[in-house]
């Protein structure tokens, strides 16, 4: 996040305001005492939505059934050093296999439409 000093903002406030809402950018203001964030209002309004849903109990509920709804389940944990070398074996074996197989039905076609 780029920082900017307070006297530094207020001659450049145009600049800085035409940044945050093309960039989407924050830029913070270092004074002496105290320090600010200059954000877009778009960015404002959608945090103030995030946090109005997240102290939201029901609202939170509802979107984790949903993320749930929509992620895959994962995968059951393995043996790492097992599932490496499983894997890897069954990666290269049915390929080859399927490969073939699919060799053999193209030719099989082949010869039956001269037929």
């Amino acid at each position: 996040m780029p920082a900017t000093t307070v006297k530094s903002a207020r001659k450049n406030l145009k600049s800085l305001v035409r940044d945050v809402n093309g960039d989407t950018v924050a830029v913070e203001i270092v004074g002496g005492q105290d320090n600010a964030v200059l954000i877009s209002l778009a960015r404002y309004t959608a945090l103030r939505e995030a946090t109005f849903l997240l102290r939201s109990p029901e609202l939170m509920d509802s979107l984790r059934r949903e993320a749930a709804r929509s992620l895959p389940p994962p995968a059951p944990a393995e043996d790492s050093a097992t599932t490496e070398s499983t894997a890897s074996a069954e990666q290269s074996e049915p390929r080859t296999r399927s490969r073939k197989k699919r060799k053999k039905r193209k030719n099989r076609k082949k010869h039956s439409n001269r037929r």
